[in-house]
């Protein structure tokens, strides 16, 4: 939308990401869930991923997956690993609290059993894996296991959102006016392609409208779990 590539620097992340994609090069395997506040990078970080480790990335989300009838849900989980495998893929799935929520608080057999065959699958995929999630807390304890590595993604620092808007804009944000904790990379995103939309170049309005994207999802974009200065 802006013109630019994707920085894993501009993640706050609980994991150093470039030492992350180094060794899923190296090892071609490796279960990792990347958590924390919608906008802060995870989905992306999977995109670059792909790209970096020069393979395809297979990225699903749950309405590419869901279905009414029993059982095939199941099914085509099984089926989106066995692709993965077939195709030397990384595997995404976005939102993956959606098939892998605490059991304890099923109502339906069903939920139970799609836990159950996303875990089975997990345990044996040997192809990279990448989850991500805005509710970490929702997820089944056994997940805890399955999962290689497990990274907060919070909002960026205040050095980093002033190092983007700089990327982004081509302008320094503005010396009087405070940069803004809590601002993640989904919202330059956003105020980039509205920018471009009303050729809107003064430095002060486009801070502000950086701004309004915090207070417009109520919140600072902190986890709640880790924060990484």
């Amino acid at each position: 939308v802006a013109g630019w590539s994707f920085d894993p620097s501009w993640c706050n992340a609980g994991v150093d990401l470039t030492g992350l994609a180094n060794g899923l090069r190296k090892f071609n395997s490796g279960r990792v869930c990347l958590y924390g506040p919608p906008g802060t990078g995870k989905t992306a970080f999977g995109r670059w991923l792909g790209e970096n480790l020069d393979k395809p990335l297979l990225l699903k989300r749950m309405s590419d997956l869901q279905s009414p009838y029993l059982g095939v849900m199941e099914r085509n989980l099984a089926g989106v690993f066995e692709e993965a495998i077939r195709n030397d893929a990384i595997l995404q799935i976005d939102e993956v609290d959606s098939f892998l929520r605490n059991r304890e608080l099923a109502n339906q057999a069903w939920e139970v059993s799609q836990v159950n065959e996303m875990l089975v699958q997990l345990e044996h995929l040997r192809t990279p894996f990448v989850a991500t999630t805005n509710l970490a807390d929702n997820l089944d304890p056994a997940t805890q296991r399955r999962f290689t590595i497990r990274a907060v993604f919070n909002a960026m620092t205040p050095g980093q959102a002033s190092q983007l808007f700089k990327t982004t804009f081509g302008l320094d944000w503005p010396a009087e006016m405070p940069v803004h904790h809590g601002q993640t990379p989904g919202d330059f995103a956003v105020v980039a392609h509205r920018a471009k939309l009303l050729a809107e170049r003064d430095p002060a309005i486009l801070v502000s409208w950086l701004r309004d994207e915090i207070e417009a999802r109520g919140g600072d974009g902190a986890a709640g779990v880790e924060v990484v200065d």
